[in-house]
């Protein structure tokens, strides 16, 4: 015996479950939170039963609940059981509580079987309904015959008043007419016991009143249960009955009941009631009439359900509808405002395109083109490359400002540098519009606790609008000043304005005033939102002002001073925006060996031209498995490679790299040269052992200066 229960306890050879899933713990507690929770619902559903069981001692087949609570507590001591072999591997008791539990499941299927015909045996609501109808028709026949009753009996006094001598035969023709009557109120009372037994047994709430509702002669005993007040009380004070309705609902429950004397029409209706405890309960309630044999109504009986349940549902069904049609209006406006959005997409991407090949196949061309022209040219390709760089910026932003993934660079900030950096930056665009743009910056304004490149973002994109609708000649108007605890910078123009029903969306995501083939200005739309979000993240507030189209718009953004006073001289000082850097005096790279790899020839061609311009030797590879085997073999002085390739990406040529010892290039310095441009793409790309991580369109001049800086060149020998 012993030993049997020594081997049902005993781990033996075996492993705990936990081993199954590697012990990750993310798996572990997925599958021991699932059971553990599981074994609590399944061990709280049997004390249900159990309560109900005992409340509702007179059903017939209570039985059936208590052994599916058995059934239930051995389910959810399995699973309790799997949560312990994820430690212990006990898994010959584990086996036994689970054929206890099929045994279990095996008994009460078996049990249920034979049960469900004596659950259909239960009366159906029509046969409830026919045996009412019988009872009335007893009922009514019940009345005739006691009229009938009367009359004999009138008419035999009569004839024993009128005929003495005919008193045998008149007694016995009476006993006979007794006996016919005992024999009708015998069945009278039999039908009373029916209708009692049957009312008795219904769920609805069945009620025979007078016809003015102040005298009750039977109320049927799921009065309690629904109403959660006694049979008794109500018998005791009738008027209780209409103080019990929800009181809103109870001016219109009295209109109805006036009509109980305009005819013999059923008169439906729904009310709420208020229980006792302040539950309120919707009930369905339907009266009928009962007329005596002069045709008065003299009773009235009646029949009410609980309709909570239907009432219920039928509100979250209404609610769920405008749930439903509002997310459908929603969508159908996203998919407007996606597909306004992807036109224009469109239209800014293609426009600068269409300038870029236009010029760049007229250089190509045979034809004589003076140097003016080129120049045009050169500079038309560029504006409008760097155009979709900033383009594709804003998309970015937007990008991570939706993911919540753009980061601060906080510190004591001058608002007063800042303004002018933007100014610097906008002022081509304006004097190239005759437009004057009046700068009144308050030196004393105060510091911001802010990103100094972010602020200068806000204030060029409120620049670069108010200049973009600003006619010829017009007035452009930045201000700083500080105002209590706040500073304020002011953008205002003399443009064409905001109509006013765009005015308070005019800093939503891809909403411009018009996105029609029509518009006047180019653009995506985003530059406000961008401008939003970010002096949001400065904890601070915008909004625009305007008297309506043609009177000029006014921005203005409210900036909390910062509360710390910055310290010397050792802060480090924003760059101001100045521009690119024209591709001019680039650093000397004379005897440094440089590998370039990126699947794109164009891209290979470009660098490798500009590298060697530089003086470095440049050697190409198209794929990383060719670049792992120039490294080896040439051991070049930095390594050049672009992330996004087939096969294998960047990613995976560094981690081969970096495995390889240090005699055989291990630790080259390392450039990311990509079009992932994210913050988490730069985390990446450093973490995979790059030293240097840069977004393309690069900037030739820094490209070649990181080049020189990795690979130790002082700056004489840069120069």
């Amino acid at each position: 015996m012993w030993d049997f229960l020594n081997q049902i306890l005993s781990s033996g050879p075996f492993i705990p479950h936990g081993h199954c899933y590697l012990w990750k713990p993310g798996l572990v507690w997925l599958h021991l939170a699932s059971d553990a929770l599981i074994a609590l619902a399944y061990y709280s559903i049997p004390l249900t039963l159990f309560y109900f069981v005992q409340k509702r001692d007179d059903l017939p087949f209570n039985w059936i609940f208590l052994l599916f609570a058995s059934f239930i507590v051995a389910c959810g001591t399995t699973h309790l059981m799997e949560v312990w072999t994820l430690w212990h591997p006990t898994y010959w008791l584990s086996g036994l509580l689970k054929a206890g539990t099929a045994s279990v499941s095996l008994f009460t299927a078996l049990q249920l079987v034979p049960l469900v015909p004596k659950a259909l045996e239960l009366p159906s609501p029509a046969q409830l309904a026919q045996a009412n109808q019988a009872l009335q028709t007893e009922i009514t026949e019940r009345r005739r015959i006691e009229g009938e009753l009367r009359q004999y009996q009138n008419q035999l006094e009569e004839r024993v008043a009128e005929r003495t001598a005919e008193l045998m035969r008149a007694n016995e023709q009476l006993q006979q007419e007794i006996a016919e009557r005992q024999r009708t109120e015998e069945s009278l009372r039999q039908s009373e016991a029916k209708f009692r037994q049957l009312a008795e047994n219904i769920n609805e709430v069945f009620w025979l009143v007078s016809p003015d509702g102040k005298q009750v002669f039977y109320i049927s005993p799921a009065y309690e249960q629904i109403w959660g007040r006694s049979c008794d009380s109500l018998y005791q004070h009738p008027e209780s009955w209409m103080s019990s309705i929800y009181s809103p609902d109870r001016a219109q429950v009295e209109v109805t009941l006036n009509r109980r004397f305009n005819g013999d029409e059923c008169l439906s209706q729904e009310y709420r009631i208020v229980q006792p405890n302040g539950t309120l309960r919707w009930i369905g309630a339907r009266e009928y009439p009962v007329r005596n044999e002069d045709g008065e109504i003299y009773r009235i009986v009646g029949i009410g359900e609980d309709i909570t349940d239907r009432k219920q549902a039928e509100a979250e069904r209404e609610q769920l509808l405008q749930r439903e049609q509002s997310a459908r209006s929603e969508a159908e406006a996203a998919n407007r405002t996606k597909d306004e959005f992807l036109s224009i997409l469109s239209h800014e991407l293609r426009t600068p395109l269409n300038a870029i090949l236009g010029w760049a196949q007229l250089l190509r061309s045979k034809r004589q083109i003076d140097a003016a022209t080129r120049e045009r040219a050169l500079e038309t390709i560029e504006r409008n490359a760097r155009g979709q760089a900033n383009l594709i910026e804003d998309l970015l932003d937007i990008s991570r400002i939706i993911a919540g993934k753009l980061r601060l660079d906080v510190r004591p900030t001058n608002l007063v540098s800042v303004i002018e950096a933007a100014i610097d930056t906008v002022r081509p665009a304006a004097e190239a519009k005759a437009i004057r743009i009046q700068a009144v910056l308050d030196p004393a304004a105060g510091l911001v606790s802010g990103d100094a490149d972010r602020l200068q973002q806000v204030v060029w994109n409120l620049l670069s609008n108010a200049v973009k609708f600003t006619p010829k000649g017009g007035r452009v108007q930045v201000r700083l000043e500080r105002v209590n605890s706040h500073v304020e910078i002011i953008v205002s123009d003399t443009g064409q304005g905001i109509p006013l029903d765009l005015l308070p969306a005019v800093f939503d995501r891809f909403r411009q005033g018009n996105s029609s083939t029509t518009r006047l200005h180019g653009g995506l739309g985003l530059g406000l939102a961008i401008v939003r979000h970010l002096v949001e993240l400065h904890g601070g507030s915008v909004h625009a002002e305007s008297a309506g189209e043609g009177q000029g718009a006014t921005f203005i953004v409210n900036l909390p001073l910062a509360v710390l006073k910055p310290s010397s001289g050792s802060e480090r000082v924003h760059p101001t925006a100045g521009g690119d850097v024209p591709f001019e005096n680039p650093p000397n790279l004379s005897g440094l060996q440089i590998l370039l790899v990126d699947d794109e020839a164009d891209a290979r061609d470009l660098l490798s031209t500009v590298l060697s311009g530089c003086g470095a030797t440049v050697t190409t590879a198209a794929s990383a498995a060719a670049a792992l085997d120039c490294l080896q073999r040439l051991q070049p002085d930095v390594l050049i490679s672009d992330i996004g390739m087939p096969d294998e990406d960047g990613y995976a040529l560094i981690a081969r790299v970096r495995a390889l010892p240090p005699n055989e290039g291990g630790r080259t310095p390392a450039i990311a040269l990509t079009a992932y441009a994210r913050v988490e793409d730069r985390t990446r790309t450093l973490a995979a052992g790059f030293q240097m991580h840069m977004a393309k369109p690069v900037n030739l001049i820094e490209l070649t200066t990181v080049i020189a800086s990795l690979t130790g060149r002082t700056h004489e020998q840069l120069s």
